[in-house]
């Protein structure tokens, strides 16, 4: 665990002290007393205790750690409108009316962003959690939230910066694990998130470490775009949907682990009936990993740097249906094109769709794999390898192929194709 000593002033408050307790009614009043009191004192660390503390929204403020300690657990109110006690705040007051311009995720004070724990215009914050200590998302319905039905994030991220998660366990999220915009500075350390939706979302981002984590989402586990200087490292990658849904500038993912299927399905597919009861999965939910990497950006951001400089190396993908995929053109694929992505020493298997690249003619994506094996999935040896649209060159050093009976690299429009000391491919043009 990190040495927090150094970073923060040595002052403790105990939310038991502020007269919270375990018991069916929320202790947001409670617990939010005692973070402003850290605050206003000059910060700290605000602990919570063993038990399970029932709370609706919190707001995290400046050099301030929330500390939860072995059996701690924030259990999240099942109501949706426990959660919008920040746009009262008389310490820290939101002065910023929503004009009507700008999208509901894009404006930090929407419903959409609202979260168990809220972190917004702040600098050198904590979230901390011994081993055993829980954030539980209760599945929280909203009828008004996302698809009508995706309640608070467990934690929402705004424009901050000098940020740390660590040691704690996120289950069952209304909506996000982790929403985080413009904020820079970003550690996420040992976490693991089970179930709810998206596990780690950043967008507008810099300098971030998603070091040591597991993530079991029935959505995305890790996703954003317009984000520089990225590495995610070591990590679990485990999803119904993509394991990566990522765009950004200088990215590193190293010594990850993604597999399918997913211990968790997409809720999506749940009756509206199950979703009000906050049902975790059944047997209409989907489970497979459609892409361990889909490149992502739409236009809720204005996209920094060119997308590009992704490195993928020392990983190993299991029976996701797709290694990669680039939809230029889709609503969530429309801002910026990726300009180069790189796979090296990676293991892949169990695959059922090509490497699926329709990318965009003014900005044709380069893909390199080197010393790469790709295995096809039972039942499927004969789809491509690569089926490819507007690329500027495709590299293929050193890639072993196994499993397919005719490998074969579709391209329907010209580009730069270099292949050496590979598997043998068949080249169809046009």
């Amino acid at each position: 665990m990190t040495q927090l000593h150094n970073r923060f002033p040595n002052r403790v408050y105990t939310i038991t002290d502020f007269g919270a307790r375990c018991c069916d009614r929320p202790q947001t009043a409670e617990i939010q007393a005692a973070l402003d009191r850290c605050f206003l004192d000059g910060g700290g660390r605000v602990v919570i205790p063993a038990g399970i503390f029932l709370t609706g929204g919190l707001r995290l403020r400046s050099n301030t750690v929330l500390y939860l300690e072995a059996g701690a657990i924030l259990k999240g109110s099942r109501d949706s409108e426990d959660y919008t006690g920040y746009i009262h705040d008389e310490i820290e007051p939101i002065n910023e009316p929503d004009d009507g311009t700008v999208g509901r995720s894009v404006y930090p004070f929407s419903r959409w962003n609202n979260a168990i724990i809220r972190v917004i215009d702040a600098k050198n914050v904590a979230i901390v959690g011994e081993r055993g200590s829980y954030i539980d998302g209760s599945n929280c319905f909203d009828v008004q939230g996302e698809e009508e039905y995706r309640g608070p994030h467990a934690i929402n991220i705004q424009r901050s910066e000098d940020i740390l998660l660590e040691g704690y366990t996120i289950v069952d999220s209304g909506n996000w694990a982790h929403a985080i915009f413009i904020t820079n500075h970003i550690v996420a350390r040992e976490l693991t998130v089970y179930g709810g939706h998206d596990g780690f979302d950043v967008r507008t981002c810099d300098d971030v470490l998603i070091e040591g984590c597991q993530f079991y989402t029935g959505d995305d586990c890790i996703a954003g775009f317009d984000n520089c200087d990225v590495v995610i490292r070591d990590c679990i990658l485990n999803s119904s949907c993509s394991a990566l849904r990522f765009g950004g500038n200088h990215v590193l993912v190293e010594g990850c682990h993604a597999y399918a299927p997913g211990l968790y399905g997409f809720r999506g597919n749940l009756s509206p009936e199950k979703k009000m009861a906050g049902a975790v999965t059944d047997e209409s939910c989907r489970h497979n990993m459609h892409n361990v990497f889909l490149y992502y950006c739409d236009n809720r951001a204005v996209i920094r740097k060119t997308p590009g400089d992704i490195l993928i190396r020392h990983c190993t993908f299991e029976n996701a249906d797709t290694l990669f995929r680039l939809p230029w053109g889709h609503k969530w694929c429309c801002n910026r094109s990726l300009a180069t992505i790189r796979f090296e020493d990676c293991r892949v298997s169990g695959l059922c769709e090509p490497i699926t690249i329709d990318g965009c003619a003014e900005e044709p994506l380069t893909l390199e794999l080197e010393n790469v094996e790709i295995g096809a999935r039972e039942g499927f040896e004969d789809v491509a390898v690569i089926d490819t649209c507007h690329h500027e060159r495709i590299a293929l050093h050193g890639v072993t192929l196994k499993g397919y009976h005719a490998p074969t690299l579709l391209a329907k429009t010209q580009g730069q194709i270099d292949i050496c000391n590979s598997t043998d491919i068949i080249i169809k043009e046009g």
